[in-house]
């Protein structure tokens, strides 16, 4: 279970945030979780309930934002979603691919009181 480790990060931050800015509590958090993250987010959201208990973070409701894989061809220029773990242009077959989105893992808001 990764997720643990990755909950443990974010709450660190985000507990380092709250003595910086002298926060009381955080009512709702939003992540952005790339899909070759391979989190499930029920496990997460679990993981994080427990993780912040005695916290400011405890009952603090946390959403989570799924980024798909995403990459872009250099062969024919032309960009795609999958969700397959091979990075095979679906265009032209061509390997020679960046990729664009789906390795994110960004804590994109907090909100504080409530």
């Amino acid at each position: 279970m990764h997720e643990l480790s990755l909950v443990m990060s974010v709450v660190k931050t985000i507990s380092n945030l709250c003595e910086q800015n002298k926060w009381k509590r955080v009512s709702r958090i939003t992540l952005k979780l790339g899909h070759l993250r391979q989190i499930e987010p029920e496990v997460f959201a679990f993981a994080f309930s427990s993780a912040t208990v005695g916290t400011t973070m405890e009952g603090a409701e946390i959403s989570i934002i799924e980024m798909p894989i995403i990459f872009k061809c250099h062969s024919c220029k032309k960009s795609s979603d999958t969700e397959d773990f091979r990075f095979v242009c679906p265009n032209c077959g061509s390997l020679d691919v960046d990729l664009i989105s789906g390795m994110e893992f960004v804590i994109e808001s907090i909100e504080i009181g409530g």
